[in-house]
């Protein structure tokens, strides 16, 4: 009995022992998988920074971009009004001679002359900045012109333009003022009215 006590007692303590290491070599390989698991978020934590870092970077990259784009713009605003401002500047000059040359000449065709050649001057620098004057002869055109009056006309075809009040012009084909126009229109239509 006391040989069976002691095989007992021995298998319990084999079985221990052989729990022991299993648990021993359990802990060992959580303990190699913690391990590995600490590497790995090391590494991601170290990948997020530099991740962080860069976005950052690219961030107040954009934001100077951003800054130097608008800086720019302000710049070619202004240098494109010094640009138009200097041209007019230079008809201005002229118009200021012909001022002072009509306050001592009486010679009215010279005069006539110089104010032509300075409204073609402002032509020509209009048309140089995509500035044209609207054509309004020939039929009413709504996209084009703005009728400010009708005549009753037999001598011209119903809504053709008969008269110009005011130039219209327009910025590189866009419209920006409708040339103000005075159109015909048949006398029939009058008959019918009545």
């Amino acid at each position: 009995m006391e040989e069976k006590n002691i095989q007992e007692n021995e298998k319990k303590e084999n079985v221990e022992l052989e729990e022991k290491t299993e648990e021993k070599e359990n802990v060992e390989q959580l303990k190699a998988q913690i391990d590995e698991l600490e590497k790995k978020l090391k590494k991601t934590e170290e990948a997020a920074k530099r991740l962080s870092s860069l976005y950052q970077s690219l961030q107040q990259e954009f934001e100077a971009y951003k800054h130097r784009v608008q800086r720019e713009k302000e710049e070619l605003k202004e240098e494109s009004i010094l640009k138009v401002a200097k041209g007019f500047l230079e008809i201005l000059d002229n118009f200021e001679m012909a001022i002072e040359s009509a306050k001592v000449t009486k010679n009215v065709d010279a005069l006539m002359k110089g104010i032509e050649m300075i409204h073609h001057q402002l032509v020509r620098f209009l048309k140089e900045h995509g500035i044209e004057a609207i054509e309004a002869t020939g039929e009413f055109n709504p996209m084009e012109h703005e009728v400010l009056e009708t005549i009753y006309s037999r001598e011209h075809r119903p809504n053709e333009i008969v008269r110009v009040l005011q130039k219209g012009y327009k910025f590189r084909g866009r419209v920006i003022r409708p040339a103000k126009v005075v159109v015909a229109v048949s006398p029939d239509e009058r008959e019918e009215v009545t």
